[in-house]
């Protein structure tokens, strides 16, 4: 069992083991983390993180990688690797109806992403970061060749054949306003190439892949 919220106020607990907890932290698939198996893989810890204010997800993330480098000794090390991608491109020049120019300027990252099994929704979001969502939904990462500049207001709904394996990856239950697909929308390919102009193909490319070079059991609180 593995179980991680992000409450409102900077607050984040989590159960599992630590190999899931990486996974959490870095927003990694379970081919990008190498790595010793054992007590990583089997042994379930508590965490309760405050980050003492109000926090996004991301946020609450990079507080997840600071308590596992001080509670776990957590080093690990990142290489590239090659692998079997999806290349995010262009679809014959179409626009695509439901992507268009960003209404609002946003200073870092994207305005808002929320996502639920079978839809997304955008504001704000580039290329980049739509790819890198995207790759959860598909069998191998998917990595951005539109060279499309600029932020992008889309929506995005499909019929999923997967359900990422990773529990955290979506918004606090709370903030989430959209359920999920309809039953007879499209799969995800003909829904990217219908809905946003885009289209995914099948190449071979470099990917993350990080490597846990040392971690040890927390001593007793």
């Amino acid at each position: 069992m593995f179980a991680i919220q992000f409450h409102e106020g900077g607050r984040l607990t989590a159960t599992g083991t630590l190999r899931m907890l990486i996974r959490t932290a870095y927003r990694l698939q379970d081919f990008q983390l190498d790595g010793p198996r054992g007590w990583m893989d089997n042994e379930r810890f508590d965490i309760d993180g405050r980050s003492g204010r109000p926090a996004t997800p991301d946020e609450m993330r990079l507080m997840l990688r600071a308590l596992l480098r001080e509670r776990f000794g957590l080093s690990l090390r990142s290489v590239r690797s090659a692998a079997p991608v999806y290349a995010l491109r262009m679809a014959g020049g179409e626009r695509g109806p439901r992507r268009r120019p960003a209404a609002a300027a946003c200073a870092t990252g994207a305005c808002d992403v929320r996502f639920a099994p079978g839809v997304l929704s955008a504001r704000g979001v580039t290329m980049a970061a739509l790819a890198s969502d995207l790759s959860w939904w598909v069998d191998r990462m998917v990595i951005d060749r539109t060279e499309l500049s600029g932020r992008f207001d889309l929506e995005l709904a499909w019929a999923p054949d997967q359900i990422p394996s990773l529990p955290g990856l979506f918004a606090m239950p709370e903030a989430l306003p959209i359920s999920g697909a309809d039953s007879d929308a499209p799969s995800i390919f003909t829904a990217v190439r219908e809905q946003l102009g885009l289209s995914l193909e099948p190449t071979r490319g470099e990917v993350d892949v990080f490597v846990i070079d040392r971690a040890q059991r927390p001593a007793a609180n």
